[in-house]
């Protein structure tokens, strides 16, 4: 039977599926207990830059800011990811330590996003050629909609998989895949609950149009986004029974 350190529950056991109320005890208290590091990180990676792109006025180099921003945040998710599943390991980081060392074990989380956002755009290019109102056109909707909802359940955890066990891209993907084997309706269900609860709040803050509040409403959704995106998918790694 392997035994890990537990926060927010009990411990989970080699032959035991991924619990998900024990997930979602452990990402809030991952939150809770590392809040400095994630707000630290995530105000000089998230904030402040989203911040700074919508207050430009120009969009002579918005493709390059919102690429920028984009980099940033998944910088910010791989150091993140590093750091919940160090404490959960045992070993809690301090919040300077939760910034320096997450950046240093980054790159392999940072590249696995990098391609995860290559296919999701890919299919967001061919969700363009969909005939818009028609029953073809909704189908392709449909398909693409639950392609990538099996794709999330699948290789939830991809990005804390990179980084703790420093794997490029689709060697990332094929472990992130192994260990979800058997745990994927939960990891589905994991997936639906992360996107229910962030797009109610992003159609609230989208309504409120512009102004300063609105912005500055924005980049602490951004923040918010972000460190649940990294939470989550990480306590997932760390909760896997067969992890080790």
């Amino acid at each position: 039977m392997i035994q890990e350190p537990d926060i927010g529950g009990r411990s989970s056991t080699a032959w035991a599926p991924l619990d998900i109320a024990l997930v979602l005890r452990r990402t809030l208290a991952c939150f809770g207990l590392d809040f400095a590091g994630v707000v630290m990180s995530g105000f000089a990676l998230v904030t402040l830059p989203g911040i700074i792109a919508r207050s430009l006025e120009t969009d002579t180099y918005m493709t390059a800011v919102i690429t920028l921003r984009g980099v940033l945040a998944v910088i910010y998710v791989a150091l993140v990811s590093w750091g919940v599943v160090s404490r959960l390991s045992g070993r809690a980081l301090p919040p300077h330590v939760f910034l320096t060392e997450g950046l240093a074990r980054a790159r392999p989380g940072v590249e696995t996003s990098l391609v995860a956002a290559a296919a999701v755009v890919a299919a967001l290019i061919v969700q363009l050629f969909a005939q818009h109102g028609t029953a073809e056109g909704w189908l392709l909707d449909v398909l693409l909609l639950t392609a990538g909802l099996w794709a999330a359940s699948v290789v939830l955890p991809v990005v804390a998989v990179a980084v703790v066990e420093r794997l490029g891209p689709l060697a990332a993907m094929k472990r992130a895949a192994m260990l979800t084997v058997g745990h994927r309706n939960r990891t589905m269900a994991l997936v639906l609950l992360l996107g229910l609860t962030l797009a109610p709040v992003a159609a609230l803050i989208a309504g409120l149009g512009g102004g300063s509040n609105a912005m500055l409403a924005a980049s602490l959704f951004d923040l918010f986004a972000c460190s649940l995106i990294a939470t989550m998918p990480a306590v997932v790694y760390a909760s896997l029974p067969d992890r080790n």
